[in-house]
């Protein structure tokens, strides 16, 4: 017995060893889609869907000058698995070779103002992208083959959609396309033909081969400031006091930097109330709004602040005009600080999801309907659980079994009769149908009367003795006492319900009032797939069922006291 005793510490200590270790991993491994969630919210697409994985975001690069070329945007040249090194060595440089000449004349079709460094950098880069296309896309058996039918698929598959999209994804360069206005009757009007210049030679204007739309490229250099500025003229075809919206097309350069359009007229100068973010290489139209109230879908527009004077404006200005027609147009890209550069980079997800959808309306919605569903079925639940354990009516068992086998039918099959039912109320696209139907439910009644049976009915009887009504027993002496119980059930409630997409998709008509399960799935579909302002409206809507547990732990976790009265 001694040497058990003696073995008995030891075996525990074994086991804590390998059970606590274990334990910790599997929290961990709870922990990775939360983490991943947390962090693709502050990812853009390409690094969403990057290969190999990426599991922190990118810090944006440090942009002193555009254009510029995106560094080890691919890996290397490597050889293929299936190609023999003595092979590889005469047959790698003629591939380089097959598409540095492919590269070459795609570039000799673009717009170039850079020096040749900058240059070379670009043939570099735009070579490693090609032949990341190239080896994926050649099948395995082509590899096999001789060195001149590699070189010849190779050379077919290189068309020129790839040369673009590794362009794109390489050379980085602010473009102003065709700007448009846009009057109060909500008329545009095109202006072709904008000569937009600068205080210094970093501004050119170019006609694309492959169109007719006139495209500026500015080029910028920041060593000497962090501001530089264009301007233009343009004669409007309305009164600067008629124009309603500005719209210009900006192609990013992915750089975070700012972004500002200034519009002057005689005495009237008009300043934007924030700025532009390029936060993209993507084309994307700046709206900048200087008469009118935005519209629900124009959130994202730029506000457009007019002064009257020229004594009243913070900082200098385009010259004013001496014709109310004559527009003054000046572009400013400023560079930011880096730390404010980081922080524009990981909340734009954030940012773009309030301008994309009303989130708020979508948020408060969410919480007003699981609160109310909440709040309702403890109520009802634990008013029903009451009456089912202290209480002895005809029928008792009956009712209660009849309750209990309701939570063997699926929801799915009540869908269509509900659905009918709140058509002959009047409920359709209204809270009511959401709130109304599941106040009471099978579960949450059958929870409350297993723990109220529990309490000592001598505790019911002298309260009862005491004069304490009905009413007065349940709200006073049992609902204090089920906290526990009523902590479980507000957490599943408020869950269900804050979770709940099919019934809410199915009732409700007016986008005003959809829930939050509704509107981040609308976030994509066919013509929108942004998983980055996904993930991040995802994360803000889990933050409410973290404060209620948060809130609700200690009633969760404590025991009931029943130890009020001796036996």
């Amino acid at each position: 017995m001694k040497l058990k005793t003696k073995h008995r510490p030891i075996q525990r200590k074994v086991l804590i060893g390998i059970v606590y270790p274990l334990l910790v991993v599997a929290a961990l491994c709870t922990m990775v889609p939360l983490l991943w969630l947390f962090s693709s919210s502050f990812k853009n697409a390409d690094e969403i869907f990057a290969v190999p994985i990426r599991w922190l975001p990118k810090l944006p690069p440090r942009i002193s000058s555009s254009p510029y070329i995106v560094s080890d945007s691919y890996p290397k040249i490597r050889k293929p698995k299936s190609v023999d090194k003595d092979i590889w060595k005469t047959l790698q440089p003629e591939l380089e070779n097959v598409i540095r000449e492919k590269v070459q004349q795609h570039i000799e079709t673009k717009p170039l103002f850079v020096d040749s460094n900058i240059l070379q950098d670009l043939q570099s880069e735009m070579t490693k992208g090609i032949w990341k296309q190239t080896a994926t896309t050649l099948p395995i058996e082509v590899w096999t083959e001789s060195s001149e039918s590699v070189v010849s698929q190779a050379e077919k598959v290189i068309i020129p959609e790839t040369l673009d999209t590794i362009w794109n994804n390489v050379y980085r360069q602010i473009a102003i396309e065709t700007m448009e206005i846009e009057d109060n009757e909500f008329n545009r009007y095109k202006m072709d033909h904008i000569k937009w210049v600068s205080t210094t030679d970093t501004i050119q204007q170019v006609q694309e081969t492959t169109g007719s739309t006139p495209i500026a490229y500015l080029n910028n250099d920041f060593q000497d400031g962090n501001d530089a500025i264009f301007t233009t003229s343009v004669e409007s075809p309305i009164p600067i006091s008629r124009i309603r919206r500005i719209i210009l097309p900006v192609r990013g350069n992915a750089s975070y930097h700012h972004l500002s359009l200034s519009i002057s007229s005689i005495a009237t100068t008009y300043l934007p109330t924030r700025p532009f973010v390029l936060d993209n290489a993507l084309r994307k139209d700046s709206v900048w709004r200087l008469h009118g109230i935005p519209g629900e879908l124009e959130s994202s527009q730029i506000s457009m602040q007019q002064y009257v004077s020229k004594q009243k404006l913070t900082k200098s200005v385009v010259p004013q005009t001496d014709r109310e027609n004559r527009l003054m147009l000046t572009v400013t890209i400023h560079r930011p600080s880096y730390l404010s550069i980081v922080w524009n980079k990981l909340t734009t997800n954030y940012r773009k999801l309030w301008k994309a959808v009303p989130f708020n309306r979508y948020f408060i919605n969410s919480v007003f309907i699981a609160t109310a569903s909440t709040l309702l079925a403890l109520f009802f639940c634990s008013l029903g659980g009451f009456a089912f354990a202290k209480y002895q009516f005809r029928g008792k068992t009956i009712l209660f079994g009849i309750m209990l086998a309701s939570m063997m039918v699926p929801f799915q099959v009540l869908l269509v009769p509900l659905f009918g039912l709140m058509y002959d109320i009047g409920w359709l696209n209204s809270y009511n149908a959401i709130i109304f139907p599941f106040s009471v439910g099978a579960f949450g009644v059958f929870l409350m009367r297993q723990f109220i049976v529990t309490i000592p009915s001598e505790l019911l009887d002298a309260a009862r003795m005491d004069g304490c009504s009905e009413f007065g027993i349940y709200y006073r002496i049992v609902l204090p006492i089920i906290k526990p119980a009523l902590g479980a059930l507000t957490i599943y409630t408020f869950l269900s319900s804050w979770n709940g997409y099919l019934w809410p998709l199915i009732v409700l008509r007016d986008e005003a009032k959809y829930t939050l399960p509704i509107g981040l799935a609308n976030l994509i579909g066919i013509y929108r797939q942004d998983y980055g302002m996904l993930m991040a409206g995802t994360l803000l809507s889990l933050l409410p069922i973290v404060i209620l547990f948060l809130a609700m732990q200690r009633e969760f976790v404590q025991g009931m006291t029943l130890g009020s009265v001796k036996e």
